[in-house]
């Protein structure tokens, strides 16, 4: 284990470890769970599945779970449900980490969220409690890791939409299409959707919006021949009034898709079924061998524990060479 992983003071590893899912869902978090459940009873530890998230936790609503849970790998979401932190801070002071434990029956944690309930996590460790946190959000926000469970499903029914939408534009001939992506206020999935299918423009929260040079470069090409223009960005930017630009600059009819709540579920990828394993049965690994406050993240092609603190010491950027290369000419 890397420099960055501390220990915890426990003398013996825990003898039942709770999971709980906090903040939004994301395919492969089923996945992420089941390979908990599957890892921990290979090791002799009970693993309590925690309903609601923190809030969950607080009240003691939880079930055990074990190897059965291996067919939920394929679902999207979570089957353990979430919540928003809302006042941790509040109920950790009214009800008290031993007693939100005990009321579960569990002595360890791992977490599965994003930055927002990674940060709780961080809090958390600092009542005593081991704890281990799994990145799980379709933004793919949070830092340290090169990629969240969920992303990567989001993204390719991102591009699978483009895909299908193209199909359309080469018989459907001189209109612009835009394809509005999830993302809150981060670009990550507009980005990596935007490249991987050639789109002309692609507009995030994170850089200034320069819809006339966008649509003054998809007036050209269309003048110049191409059937139709491609534009993907994040909610959340006034689609309705960017749409209206497009149409004004370039003469042509734009036509909207927003994919909305349908980025989140479905099966799970490859790639989120592997991690949401690969991160599990780590986060097991970690915490049996008195680990604590380390989040599991993916880095160079692999695995690796990194501090929880992270999450909330900087902010992930989006790729601005993609960004870059979609945007230029």
């Amino acid at each position: 284990m890397s420099n960055n992983v501390s220990k915890g003071g426990a003398s013996e590893p825990p003898k039942s470890i709770g999971v709980l899912t906090s903040g939004g869902d994301a395919p492969g978090m089923n996945a992420c769970i089941a390979a908990i459940a599957h890892s921990a009873e290979r090791r002799g530890a009970a693993v309590r599945g925690i309903f609601g998230g923190f809030a969950g936790l607080m009240e003691g609503n939880s079930i055990p779970i074990g190897a059965e849970l291996s067919g939920l790998a394929r679902r999207g979401g979570t089957f353990l449900g979430t919540s928003r932190n809302g006042d941790l801070e509040g109920e950790l002071q009214s009800v008290g980490m031993a007693e939100a434990m005990k009321r579960c029956s569990v002595d360890g944690l791992i977490v599965l969220g994003g930055a927002g309930s990674l940060a709780a996590a961080a809090r958390v460790a600092h009542e005593g409690v081991p704890i281990i946190g799994v990145p799980c959000t379709i933004d793919n926000d949070v830092p340290g890791s090169g990629f969240s469970l969920g992303f990567d499903s989001a993204v390719n029914k991102a591009v699978r939409t483009a895909d299908e939408i193209l199909d359309t534009a080469e018989s459907l001939s001189n209109r612009v299409f835009m394809i509005e992506t999830l993302g809150g206020t981060t670009g990550h999935i507009a980005v990596a959707a935007a490249y991987a299918v050639g789109a002309d423009a692609v507009f995030v929260h994170e850089a200034p919006l320069d819809v006339d040079a966008a649509a003054r470069k998809i007036k050209a090409k269309m003048d110049a021949g191409a059937t139709h223009g491609l534009v993907v960005l994040c909610e959340g930017l006034g689609t309705e009034n960017i749409a209206r630009r497009l149409e004004s600059v370039t003469g042509r009819r734009v036509r909207i898709t927003v994919l909305g709540h349908a980025q989140r579920g479905g099966s799970p990828t490859y790639l989120d079924r592997t991690l949401g394993r690969e991160f599990g049965e780590a986060s097991v690994e970690w915490i049996m061998s008195g680990a604590t406050d380390v989040m599991a993240v993916w880095r160079d092609g692999e695995v690796v524990p990194a501090a929880l603190s992270e999450v909330a010491a900087s902010v992930r950027k989006i790729d601005l060479r993609k960004y870059e290369a979609v945007n230029s000419g």
